[in-house]
């Protein structure tokens, strides 16, 4: 009961300062337990915040002022399952596999030789009224929760804004303060 408790307020607290940084100019606030430490993100905050906090699911989108869920950045934490990211990636392209004319999913990065395997993957996707869909897609598995991030475009993209999400997707990870070997940024305060 204790030990579930404190993962709940562990979550709550990632999930009230989800984006931290890893460059040197801003030090992510981190809580005791797992954490998801992203790239700053300080140009989202103009951005409309969506919450969802559930049982067993807890999300943060941040959608365009001007586009909205047309351009859309999305951090989902789920508690820990015993599949696979194969397994998750499956279920999350399979709504775009069965509505969209056409789609693909091509992996960008898979790690599962590290302590938080990862999946890191771009889906496409055409839908019947001629307007497309781009989404990349970041998972990571820790052992305490599952992490989704993802960058949404509909209709309007340029390849330059995706390269850059790219790189911002891929200096996400997570740390455990708990850990010797998954160590987090040290705090300044």
């Amino acid at each position: 009961m204790i030990i579930d408790n404190v993962k709940r307020l562990t979550l709550f607290g990632l999930l009230t300062s989800l984006l931290g940084c890893t460059n040197v100019s801003h030090t992510p606030q981190v809580f005791l337990g797992e954490n998801l430490i992203t790239p700053y993100t300080g140009f989202l905050a103009g951005w409309k915040v969506i919450i969802e906090n559930q049982a067993h699911y807890h999300s943060r989108m941040w959608q365009h002022p001007a586009l909205g869920f047309k351009s859309s950045y999305v951090v989902s934490v789920t508690p820990k399952e015993k599949h696979n990211n194969k397994y998750f990636r499956n279920i999350i392209d399979k709504p775009g596999i069965e509505s969209c004319i056409n789609f693909s999913s091509e992996t960008i990065n898979s790690t599962i030789d590290t302590n938080y395997p990862k999946e890191f993957w771009q889906t496409t996707c055409l839908r019947k009224n001629g307007s497309e869909a781009k989404i990349l897609h970041l998972l990571i598995q820790g052992n305490d929760s599952l992490y989704h991030i993802q960058k949404i475009w509909q209709d309007k993209y340029s390849l330059e804004e995706i390269s850059l999400w790219q790189s911002r997707l891929e200096q996400s990870y997570v740390c455990d303060s708990r850990s010797l070997e998954a160590k987090c940024p040290q705090n300044n305060d």
